[in-house]
């Protein structure tokens, strides 16, 4: 029988190396490895604060390309684990919401609901017997829902040069998980995700909007990370806690045509946590950037396209990253 001391030192070496391998995807760019599925990630971008204030129901539905080929250690150094590896994702994200006729300080109230679908496919060539293989499923992600507070924009000199919106999500364990796999479109475990989302406009024809958010991770309590490596002494996991802000500034080209730059930067504010016991090795950084353009067909319709290539990566894996989103207000 192993000692403690032993069996701890077997869990940190198992964590740094998983660390390495890279765990589970969501939708929207992977910020982490063990961060959960269903966070936002440049899927917002630009006028994102502006929402209906009127009761009604408006659906947002977004496609994303995801070609991931590089995995980074802690220091932002390329991975060992792996060996010509590739993850590349294809995901639908339908979202729902609803703006009630109840007001509350002033804001609109109203609730929304996403579920991301994923195609999954990934590759790399074996090292050794007992290092992994990149392995995942594909299948639906976990739903993502909560409340909202939307205001109206401040309108000066004849024009909004204003707006903002409160929410708070909770993403539910109910996505397609396999402890088997080392890449999931469900994360496991619980996650809260409140967030304040702002557009400025300095000008008529420019735009600057940020969306700030926080994140908590719950337990998770049947950890992938047991099964590929056989050590029974981790009975449960618990990622670390976030910070990120999506931004972007535009520029209108035409009456109806916006180009700018967005991006997002990803932070771990805390350790991730084995059996109780902090991980201090393995906190995320990500920062892309790219460009973009928004389309407002009309009143009711408008679509985004937007590009992300990578800048600082640690501990996560990065590649191209291209989306697609159409709103629609019935």
């Amino acid at each position: 029988m192993e000692t403690n001391q032993h069996a701890k030192s077997r869990v940190r070496k198992l964590c740094r190396a998983v660390a390495l391998a890279c765990a589970m995807l969501p939708f929207a760019s992977q910020a982490s490895t063990y961060q959960p599925a269903g966070i936002d990630l440049g899927a917002t971008t630009f006028n994102d604060a502006f929402g209906s204030v009127e009761p009604g129901w408006t659906t947002i539905q977004l496609l994303q390309y995801e070609n991931n080929n590089h995995f980074y250690t802690n220091t932002g150094s390329q991975s060992p684990a792996f060996k010509n590896a590739e993850l590349h994702a294809f995901v639908w994200l339908p979202q729902l919401i609803y703006t009630s006729p109840l007001h509350f300080l002033g804001g609109a109230l109203g609730l929304t609901a996403l579920l991301p679908v994923t195609s999954l496919n990934s590759h790399s060539d074996e090292i050794n017997p007992y290092a992994p293989t990149l392995t995942a499923r594909s299948g639906f992600g976990d739903i993502t829902f909560g409340p909202f507070l939307q205001f109206a924009p401040i309108i000066s000199g004849g024009r909004p040069v204003f707006v903002q919106r409160f929410e708070f999500d909770v993403i539910a364990p109910t996505g397609a998980y396999d402890p088997n796999k080392l890449v999931n479109p469900g994360s496991g475990f619980w996650s809260l995700n409140p967030y304040w989302s702002a557009t400025f406009l300095p000008t008529a024809k420019t735009e600057v909007s940020v969306r700030l958010h926080y994140l908590y991770n719950l337990r998770n309590d049947n950890p992938g990370i047991n099964n590929p490596f056989q050590v029974p002494d981790i009975a449960n996991f618990q990622a670390g806690q976030a910070v990120w802000a999506n931004f972007a500034a535009s520029y209108k080209v035409l009456p109806n045509v916006e180009v700018g730059i967005n991006g997002f930067y990803f932070r771990q504010i805390t350790d991730d946590r084995v059996n109780g016991q902090s991980q201090s090795a393995a906190r995320t950084t990500n920062l892309s950037l790219g460009p973009g353009a928004e389309w407002a067909i009309d009143r009711s319709n408008f679509v985004f396209a937007n590009l992300y290539l990578p800048v600082v990566e640690r501990n996560t894996y990065s590649g191209v990253h291209v989306n697609l989103r159409w709103i629609h207000a019935f």
